[in-house]
């Protein structure tokens, strides 16, 4: 059986898509774990309207770490997926995933690309075919929202820092995903990045979301490669792309672009230097 958690809020007509798409797969044995973060029910009416799911509805305290690591502890699968609440998987999907894991039992883990409704790849730039993942390339390869991932993994890595990732009370809101992934390569699992199968998701390439989510992105950026010893080459390239983009965008005039650029820069600068400072004083708050 395949666990799907998805931590959930202020989405309703996307949680509605991924579950119409969740009803229309070809492969049956599957729960969906709704871990609710709204303050109300309004969740209550898209949950009835897919009552031949195996749906179980949890609730969680604010934050996706959290909200996942609730979904962990509940989970009965053999294989866990951390789906966004956005996202929709194509009809063939979780068939296509049971197989390649049956086909594949040296792999632990994998991870399909991420691609738009018209087919284009969104998220990260993508690795340019499929691959082993390294530390190194894990950047390129790996979307919390396409991860499927054996139970030994999970079982051995444990839960999310909650400490990291949307919602959380800290600025880093990104990287919870990147930690756990390292993590589980630290532990010796296998992964693999397989393009040749889909989960669809929104653009990610918006410029107002970019604006607003560049700097706290970032900050987790330098933050997990700091803590999980990623090498200066890695580090410093993801940096001089972002100086090299302001540049090139100041140079075609649009300082838009040019500032969430350097808001990327400074972020990730920020968090390799002080990240782990940050969050320890985070942790130490009496407050948290």
């Amino acid at each position: 059986m395949i666990s799907l958690i998805v931590g959930t809020l202020d989405r309703v007509t996307e949680l509605e898509r991924l579950l119409t798409s969740l009803d229309a797969q070809t492969f049956k044995d599957f729960e969906v774990i709704v871990v609710d973060q709204n303050p109300d029910d309004r969740l209550a009416p898209v949950l009835r309207r897919h009552q031949g799911l195996k749906v179980r509805h949890m609730r969680s305290g604010p934050g996706l770490s959290r909200a996942r690591n609730v979904g962990l502890r509940a989970a009965k699968g053999e294989t866990i997926a951390i789906p966004d609440d956005d996202c929709w998987y194509p009809r063939e999907l979780l068939a296509s995933v049971a197989g390649w894991f049956e086909l594949h039992p040296e792999f632990d883990t994998l991870f399909p690309t991420m691609r738009s409704a018209d087919g284009k790849p969104v998220g990260p730039k993508w690795h340019p075919g499929p691959c082993c993942c390294t530390k190194e390339n894990l950047w390129d390869c790996a979307a919390s929202t396409t991860a499927f991932m054996r139970r030994p993994v999970t079982d051995a890595v444990g839960l999310f820092n909650e400490n990291l990732g949307l919602g959380a009370a800290s600025r880093y809101q990104a990287g919870e995903e990147s930690d756990y992934f390292l993590r589980a390569l630290e532990c010796g699992f296998r992964m693999w990045y397989e393009p040749t199968i889909t989960v669809h998701h929104p653009d990610l390439h918006d410029p107002g979301r970019l604006r607003r989510t560049s700097y706290p992105y970032a900050l987790s950026w330098g933050y997990v490669s700091r803590v999980h010893g990623c090498s200066w080459r890695h580090f410093s390239r993801g940096v001089i792309r972002s100086f090299g983009g302001a540049v090139v965008s100041l140079c075609k005039c649009d300082l838009a672009r040019a500032h969430t650029y350097l808001l990327r820069a400074a972020g990730q600068l920020r968090g390799y230097v002080f990240g782990q400072r940050d969050l320890a004083r985070l942790a130490e708050s009496p407050t948290k």
